[in-house]
């Protein structure tokens, strides 16, 4: 079955659609682990004069979540590229090719794509889990 070019249009911009949801999606859930991390520090950080072993579990358990957060962002990293994948294709039965266009001028800069930007806050965040679970340790072995 051929699609007409009001079909095709119309899928396209569905698809479009779609792929900025995925990014709206990003942006919350950006959020989200972003206020749980800040939260689990200030905690942490709070207990480190208190509890020292809660505040180490906590940092193991901000390891992990920076973990999923950090595998989150690829998802939709991935997720993003399979829809633009599809919409180059659709692109290519249209007059104009825009999302073609504008990822060659972008990729012609050599920019970062946000999503190699936004990776490193999560890995930020578990350097400094890492190093307060290093830290905690030290201090109840009396080293510190």
């Amino acid at each position: 079955m051929e699609l007409t070019q009001e079909q095709l249009v119309r899928q396209y911009e569905l698809m479009v659609n779609s792929a900025l949801q995925v990014t709206t999606w990003r942006h919350s859930t950006n959020h989200f682990y972003l206020a749980v991390n800040t939260a689990l520090l200030t905690i942490a950080a709070y207990l480190y004069n208190i509890l020292p072993g809660t505040g180490i579990i906590i940092g193991i358990i901000g390891v992990v979540i920076t973990a999923l957060w950090y595998d989150t962002i690829r998802y939709f990293r991935d997720l993003n590229k399979a829809k633009f994948l599809v919409i180059h294709e659709v692109e290519n039965q249209l007059p104009m090719k825009m999302f073609q266009l504008e990822d060659a001028h972008f990729s012609k800069e050599g920019r970062k794509r946000a999503t190699s930007i936004e990776s490193n806050i999560p890995i930020l965040f578990g350097v400094a889990y890492i190093v307060l679970v290093i830290a905690l340790l030290l201090k109840s072995s009396g080293i510190l």
